[in-house]
């Protein structure tokens, strides 16, 4: 049971390696995640995601039917076994721009089964692959999360982290359960990274493997 779960962790962090300090901004950047982070969190966090219209849940709804009904341009990287596919949109909320991940794995089968909202500095490169979203098309989750609040409201919503590493505050919850004898083992991660006290990054991931 506990291979299928790495293997959903790994198929993430091996994605790809790009970072929003990069020169241009295209490739969603490395998860990191850390190996050896024990599920604390009792229940499952978060796994929607609301942009403008289009209403996401991830593990349920296809990438290729967001880019549809969204814009924008696939990116696709690695090999057969290790391949991720993503959507990148960018916007500005009040002036601060942002760009919004939206993320494939293998394991994923063509579903949504992560994506990461992160603050960009003024002077960031887009690449124009990358899509534009009008002002009114900020990611609102299912949870009062956002980019910019403050680190003592993050604690508020979630509670204490199942880790912390440096400025990134890790929740993990995982469940096993088994239908007709079949084992089934699913894991909800939200990693946020808080700089001088505010919010600049959430990532969230849903896997379910047998």
């Amino acid at each position: 049971m506990q291979r299928f779960w790495f293997l959903a962790v790994l198929v993430m962090t091996s994605s790809v390696l790009a970072q929003t300090n990069a020169r241009v901004i295209w490739e969603p950047p490395n998860w990191d995640f850390p190996q050896d982070t024990k599920a604390t969190v009792p229940r499952e966090m978060l796994s929607t995601l609301r942009i403008s219209t289009v209403a996401i849940t991830l593990e349920k709804t296809r990438l290729d039917k967001v880019e549809h009904l969204l814009g924008g341009a696939t990116g696709a990287e690695g090999d057969a076994g290790d391949a991720v596919q993503w959507l990148c949109l960018h916007g500005a909320d009040g002036g601060d721009p942002w760009v919004l991940w939206l993320e494939s794995g293998e394991i994923n089968g063509g579903y949504i089964g992560s994506f990461e909202w992160r603050r960009l500095s003024g002077d960031a490169k887009i690449d124009g692959r990358c899509h534009a979203l009008s002002g009114i098309a900020k990611p609102k989750l299912s949870l009062p999360l956002t980019l910019g609040m403050a680190e003592a409201d993050v604690l508020k919503v979630l509670g204490k982290p199942s880790a912390r590493r440096g400025e990134r505050l890790i929740y993990l919850h995982r469940r096993e359960w088994s239908v007709n004898g079949v084992p089934y083992d699913s894991s909800n991660i939200v990693i946020l990274r808080v700089h001088t006290g505010e919010v600049v990054s959430i990532a969230v991931s849903k896997t379910t493997s047998s």
